[in-house]
């Protein structure tokens, strides 16, 4: 068995590097998926990342699942339906 004791008072060993996985281009008007966690705040915070990555990415849509709150998960059908109709999905907490 090995322990692993984190000091504090010592400098923080650097982190490993990861390798993020490959992505495909995007196309000219992606669909931009947005779960908004049912938070105070949350949809607000998603939109407007929406609208940043529009003036990045180019126009497109947006679709926004709504949770009822934070305690409950997004239907299968609604993962489902973001999984054929998003090409990137962003889920997001507020507060």
């Amino acid at each position: 068995m090995k322990i692993t004791v984190l000091r504090p008072d010592l400098p923080a060993p650097p982190p490993e590097a990861l390798e993020l996985a490959p992505r495909g281009a995007l196309p000219e008007h992606p669909v931009i998926g947005l779960v908004s966690n049912g938070k105070p705040h949350a949809a607000e915070l998603l939109e407007a990342l929406a609208a940043e990555l529009r003036a990045r990415v180019g126009d497109g849509d947006v679709v926004m699942v709504r949770k009822p709150s934070a305690a409950y998960p997004i239907t299968v059908e609604q993962a489902t339906d973001m999984a054929a109709r998003a090409h990137l999905v962003i889920t997001g907490v507020g507060d």
